[in-house]
């Protein structure tokens, strides 16, 4: 597991810091487009085009190759309890390009924002069992 605290999320009203493995990383980083279009016809057959840039909602799933990006189940617990804070935001840095990139994000609850599975089968896990995860966030304006 690579962690060199440089992947962190960091609660916003709280400035409590969990730090992540810097092998998680975007999943599908360059899919999401900030400009939307609207295209429709006018009965006369002109081409109706209409653009807008997004302020917010970017998906961020933060995943890492199998085995590479795995956090103990006591990290797993402590983004459980931050999940479920009611109107929490956090500060996400993670590595790109050779450097921190920093988001402000949430927890994408309308979907399963936390998945995770144990490195090792067991029945009685320790909090310093591994895990992989996958986390999912949404962009939210940082002002």
């Amino acid at each position: 597991m690579r962690t060199n605290k440089q992947t962190k999320l960091t609660n916003t009203a709280t400035n409590e810091v969990i730090v992540l493995s810097d092998s998680l990383y975007p999943e599908g980083e360059h899919d999401w487009s900030a400009i939307v279009s609207s295209n429709k016809y006018a009965l006369d057959g002109t081409l109706i085009s209409e653009q807008s840039e997004r302020k917010a909602g970017r998906p961020y799933t933060m995943q890492a190759p199998s085995g590479h990006g795995v956090l103990t189940l006591e990290t797993v617990n402590s983004l459980k309890a931050e999940r479920d804070k009611l109107g929490a935001t956090f500060w996400l840095d993670y590595l790109s390009n050779d450097a921190v990139k920093r988001v402000k994000v949430m927890f994408d609850t309308e979907q399963k924002a936390i998945e995770a599975t144990p490195v090792k089968g067991t029945n009685s896990p320790k909090l310093t069992d591994y895990y992989n995860v996958t986390l999912r966030f949404l962009e939210i304006p940082s002002s």
